[in-house]
């Protein structure tokens, strides 16, 4: 009966081992939150997701502040800057730089397009008295051809500026410096673009006299220290520089006119002639 007796008190707490290792729960380690069997907790993977947005977001307010300084310092120290600029190893800055500037110049020319159509339309009310002339602008797609314009005569002077450097034999000026150089040396231009839009949209005579002559100045700014952060980076010999200074504004003025030709004939042609085909009303004060 002893030895009865023992046998069943060793199998009794096998039993309970088991049951217990049945009822077993988990829980995350990071949040505490109970996991199903086979479960992976994802509140880590919601943290990196988070952090990562907060990072992105940094890493572009930190970029525009950026900009912001190399558009200010090509004013405070042009030679610096562009110097620093062109040999950078990284166009990423160029690149937001181009795109900036292209927007600005589209909305330039959506301004110009909306003062033309005020224009007409005034001067067509002044010489019919009692009509009412109204011109709908393609605004939409005046903005997308200013981007393309200013992509391809952003384009001509780079290219131009690395054939001339190639044809004096110069192989350390790449498209990259060339690229990072004109666009920084253009960066000031934005306020040139995005004034004159503001400027034509007021409709103020002495105002656009006056934004005219200053956006000419800046321009010739802009224009210099592309010229002469391009002898720089190029270091020429004496012989060849003034050759090659000449070579390249006479090879990027030919360039632009055969580029402004072609694209008057095509875009601003498309332009003129869906405002005249959008006019109302113009058509039948000229049939009275």
């Amino acid at each position: 009966m002893a030895e009865e007796k023992k046998e069943t008190t060793k199998k009794t707490p096998k039993t309970e081992a088991v049951e217990e290792v049945k009822v077993e729960k988990r829980f995350c380690t990071n949040c505490g939150r109970e996991l199903k069997e086979g479960e992976v907790c994802n509140c880590t993977a919601n943290t990196g997701a988070n952090n990562a947005s907060s990072i992105n977001g940094d890493a572009i307010v930190n970029t525009c502040k950026d900009i912001w300084h190399t558009i200010i310092n090509v004013f405070k120290k042009p030679a610096t800057t562009v110097s620093e600029e062109a040999n950078s190893s990284k166009s990423n800055k160029s690149i937001i730089l181009i795109i900036v500037l292209a927007i600005s110049y589209a909305l330039y020319l959506m301004a110009m397009f909306a003062g033309m159509a005020k224009g007409i339309e005034s001067a067509a009310n002044s010489i019919w008295s009692g009509a009412r002339a109204s011109v709908d602008v393609p605004y939409f797609q005046i903005f997308i051809y200013g981007i393309i314009i200013y992509a391809i005569l952003a384009i001509l002077p780079v290219v131009a500026a690395l054939v001339v450097a190639k044809i004096a034999k110069n192989n350390n000026y790449t498209f990259k410096k060339s690229f990072n150089l004109y666009i920084t040396s253009n960066a000031p231009m934005v306020f040139c673009y995005l004034g004159m839009a503001i400027i034509l949209l007021l409709n103020v005579s002495l105002l656009t006299v006056l934004g005219t002559i200053a956006t000419l100045i800046i321009s010739l700014f802009c224009f210099f220290n592309f010229i002469l952060g391009f002898n720089a980076e190029t270091r020429m010999k004496e012989d060849r520089r003034s050759y090659a200074i000449t070579g390249l504004i006479a090879f990027w003025i030919v360039m632009v006119i055969v580029a402004f030709l072609i694209v008057g004939a095509t875009i601003f042609g498309s332009i003129v002639s869906d405002v005249q085909s959008t006019t109302n009303d113009i058509n039948d004060i000229f049939n009275w």
